[in-house]
């Protein structure tokens, strides 16, 4: 596994030529380990307990890489479903972040989105989750999320078939509006090329473009519980999955910002 160093990052001091990548999911589903893995620093922030290990969002810059040299910044936030923590306040955390990130002219260059595929079924909270997900980042927003599947390495060969059927059912009935707005779908094996692969395919495919949540709390000067996300963590299952279905009758809106991500 390859090694870099890594320093804690305040939002003043990331720039319009960073590259900046947020991992998002609940907990548990595999995000510090996807972010030890691309720096090398295995068990800094992945625990081996089943407790939640990110209780705070900390962005991280990667120095001296080979490729993007010291662009390259790694956003860490806590899981959805907390045993600490409500959603509430995990999004109130991470939305202040996003707010305060907009304000200053900073864009993400994609969001990761990751999902534990030995979860052998979608269960209301990471279901919820997954909406409310969508309600964060609009229909501007996938254009630059990724959706990563993780723990492939933890399963048998005799597993592999059953967890691929998994990953297609989920495109299909849970990922589909995502995919629709343009996100895409990676596997992540643990291994340090699996993880740049999804680096260098986010710098590659996507571009930077502001969140549905920020511009409802920027630009339109929204409070947090007006703003659809915090409104999804209320709403019915079946009216938020209703609601996100027809974002994929209408056209898609421009993005907020058409830069493209950096080379």
């Amino acid at each position: 596994m390859r090694s870099y160093e890594t320093e804690l990052v305040k939002t003043k001091k990331l720039g319009d030529d960073d590259i900046i990548i947020a991992f998002m999911g609940p907990t548990g589903c595999g995000k510090s380990q996807i972010i030890d893995t691309l720096t090398g620093e295995d068990g800094k922030r992945a625990g081996s307990s089943l407790l939640p290990v990110t209780r705070d969002l900390s962005a991280s810059r990667v120095l001296n890489h080979e490729k993007y040299h010291s662009r390259i910044v790694l956003v860490d936030t806590p899981g959805y479903d907390d045993t600490e923590k409500s959603d509430e306040e995990i999004l109130k955390l991470i939305g202040d972040w996003l707010k305060k990130t907009y304000i200053e002219g900073i864009l993400l260059s994609a969001i990761v989105y990751v999902h534990n595929i030995t979860e052998a079924r979608m269960s209301a909270t990471p279901h919820r989750t997954l909406l409310m997900f969508g309600e964060l980042t609009g229909c501007k927003g996938p254009l630059s999320v990724v959706i990563a599947t993780t723990k492939w390495d933890t399963l048998a060969d005799t597993e592999i078939p059953a967890a691929t059927d998994r990953e297609q059912s989920l495109q299909k009935d849970f990922w589909n509006v995502l995919i629709h707005h343009g996100a895409i779908v990676q596997r992540f094996h643990k291994e340090s090329d699996s993880a740049w692969k999804i680096v260098d395919n986010i710098v590659r495919t996507t571009r930077k473009t502001g969140l549905q949540f920020q511009y409802e709390r920027v630009d339109q000067k929204k409070p947090l519980v007006k703003t659809s996300a915090r409104i999804a963590l209320d709403l019915p299952l079946p009216t938020l999955v209703d609601k996100q279905k027809r974002t994929m009758q209408e056209p898609t809106p421009v993005s907020l910002d058409n830069s493209q991500a950096p080379e």
